[in-house]
């Protein structure tokens, strides 16, 4: 895809994600069948449970620097220990830097050790992920986040974080924002987990 071509993506995605708000709306909204397979080939790092252990699956597009994906990545950690695996999607339009830190974790050899180190060390006060950014973004993963933020955008989703997960009868939905925490049990399908972290209280 063209340098072009790319930045008006980008364009689009940010000033779409600076009408969402902080909370996610209550009434999800139903994906069409074919989207759960187009997820599934989507670039992502993977957390969470594995294998046998995978109780309940979510697909979360996010940008690095994201200070509501982080509070969602916070949120789903003690699920995350109760049976939830979680396929972040990376996409890089939020600063000048949010390429260059998707394009690191997607490089990783090991992408969820340093999705929890971007995480763990996330700057609420500058709202930036922490992790450094790739100087020189490859070729292969400059095509991979391209790719998910046209999967976004044909998806037609708004902004980050969008989070989707199979509802009711099997079939596919969309939140944008950041859930109310008493959401997330009937959205992952596993029972309540005691959430603690004092700047999560208040999306109670």
């Amino acid at each position: 895809m063209k340098k072009w071509i790319y930045s008006l993506i980008a364009a689009s995605a940010l000033s779409a994600w600076a009408s969402v708000p902080a909370m996610a709306a209550d009434e999800p909204a139903w994906l069409p069948a074919t989207a759960a397979t187009r997820l599934q080939g989507a670039s992502a790092i993977v957390e969470g449970a594995s294998g046998a252990n995978v109780k309940s699956t979510l697909y979360v597009f996010m940008d690095p620097n994201c200070i509501f994906c982080h509070l969602v990545w916070k949120a789903l950690q003690p699920y995350e220990a109760a049976g939830l695996q979680v396929h972040w999607i990376p996409m890089g339009f939020l600063k000048p830097d949010s390429a260059g830190k998707a394009a690191a974790l997607l490089q990783s050899k090991n992408s969820a050790a340093l999705l929890k180190e971007l995480e763990t060390h996330y700057s609420e006060k500058d709202e930036s992920g922490g992790i450094a950014p790739l100087a020189q973004i490859p070729p292969t993963a400059q095509t991979q986040i391209e790719r998910n933020m046209q999967l976004f955008q044909d998806l037609g989703f708004e902004g980050t974080p969008t989070i989707i997960y199979q509802g009711s009868g099997g079939r596919w939905a969309d939140l944008d924002g950041l859930p109310k925490l008493g959401m997330l049990p009937g959205i992952l399908n596993l029972p309540e987990q005691r959430i603690t972290d004092p700047e999560l209280q208040k999306y109670r």
